[in-house]
């Protein structure tokens, strides 16, 4: 279930108000007798530094930093103000000793509108793939199938997902039924995906292109997979390097007109491809730093994945100043760069779904949201001995992972 958010607090009054007898004269109205009001109990406020248990039809009110702890092992980050947050009994609220602003953030245990609550466990359903055996590749359904695991995820228009798998290119219904689209053998390496809304399947990735003198020169190419056909280039060798083995392997986007868009780590930059291959950096002077600013203006730290909204709103992940944890990042249509979060560690994945709210991971097998308030909610999802590599979400906010680690699967979140 989603968590519930609203942008204002509703404190309830009731007023009784019962009018017995009296009359008046001509000159004016008289006043009712007997009038009674009786009003809700103000919730109390949470003292900064404390921490308490929600108890059965329990509301509090606190200021941003708070945090909310449910039993289930779901986090909410409280940011802002006015935010009404349900929640299970017995979750633990802690104040910061050094929380600032308004305590006008509701934080409840009542009966949340359609029975949604805000630090709702995640639910999750094994699509195709083993927990425990990754490997050679093999087709079949569900756990029959086996993944190298650590690819990109798209989501074709029917629902199937599809996925690049150490070079191939599978597909998987969701009825778990895997097959391979394009084998490992072919040029593309697909390690980063995009599908446009006719079912066109796009790859960004490097292949060696060996000279008749060391050393290799190592070759970045857009790919296309048409819905009829076989595999075309897109952008061959778009950029070369005899020294970095790694350029080209970033997220890829599509926007609504054809264009893509691939995380250029290596170089610092997003850059953007016409639908005929014409190459041009959308955002990012090269340097390597986090700086807000408009297309080149910008500058980009090691972005490495990318997702896109239905505005046509980028989101990345690149470095955090202190080298430790990802940044999400987003790049507005027009090419203004904004920061918006410090996330997850390096490298975590990100996706975007239809109302807005952006995921990625702690680094590990939990799914962290971000909500258009920059309410932060950590999901855990129970996963162990992996790392969730890939995610995307489909209509109904719905999200899909690939898995590596001591077995290699894809997943369904539902919250």
């Amino acid at each position: 279930m989603r968590p519930y958010i609203r942008s204002s607090l509703v404190l309830a009054l009731i007023s009784i108000l019962a009018a017995c007898g009296g009359g008046g004269d001509s000159s004016g109205t008289a006043a009712p007798a007997n009038t009674t009001t009786t009003a809700a109990t103000t919730p109390a406020v949470v003292p900064n530094g404390s921490t308490i248990t929600m108890t059965q039809n329990n509301s509090v009110l606190v200021p941003a930093g708070t945090t909310v702890a449910s039993p289930n092992g779901s986090v909410v980050t409280i940011n802002g103000t006015s935010n009404t947050i349900y929640t299970q009994v017995g979750a633990t609220v802690s104040v910061p000793a050094n929380a600032t602003g308004p305590a006008n953030n509701l934080v409840s245990t009542g009966t949340a509108p359609s029975g949604v609550l805000a630090t709702s466990a995640a639910t999750v359903t094994a699509i195709a793939g083993s927990a425990t055996v990754s490997g050679p590749l093999v087709d079949g359904t569900g756990t029959a199938a086996v993944f190298w695991g650590g690819g990109h995820l798209v989501l074709d228009s029917s629902g199937n997902i599809i996925a690049s798998d150490r070079g191939a290119l599978r597909k998987v219904t969701q009825a778990g039924v895997v097959t391979t689209l394009v084998p490992g053998s072919q040029p593309a390496d697909w390690e980063g995906l995009a599908i446009d809304s006719s079912g066109n399947i796009y790859g960004a990735g490097t292949s060696p292109q060996f000279v008749s003198t060391s050393p290799a020169t190592w070759g970045a190419s857009i790919y296309q997979l048409p819905i009829a056909g076989a595999v075309k280039n897109i952008a061959l060798n778009w950029e070369t390097s005899t020294t970095n083995p790694s350029i080209g392997w970033g997220g890829l986007a599509i926007d609504g007109s054809g264009n893509l868009y691939l995380a250029d780590g290596p170089n610092n930059r997003i850059v953007k491809f016409t639908a005929a291959g014409v190459m041009s950096v959308f955002a990012g002077s090269g340097a390597s730093r986090s700086t807000d600013g408009v297309g080149t203006a910008a500058a980009l730290n090691n972005p490495t994945d990318l997702a896109i909204d239905a505005s046509g709103n980028l989101y990345f992940t690149d470095t955090a100043t202190n080298q430790q944890k990802s940044t999400i990042r987003k790049i507005t249509a027009s090419g203004t760069v904004s920061t918006i979060a410090t996330l997850g560690l390096l490298g975590s994945p990100v996706a975007v779904d239809p109302s807005g709210n952006v995921y990625t991971t702690d680094g590990f097998a939990n799914i962290v949201r971000l909500d258009s308030k920059g309410n932060v909610t950590t999901f855990n999802t129970g996963i162990s001995s992996v790392f969730i590599t890939s995610m995307v979400s489909d209509s109904n906010g719905n999200l899909f992972i690939d898995t590596r680690g001591g077995g290699a699967q894809i997943l369904k979140i539902s919250f």
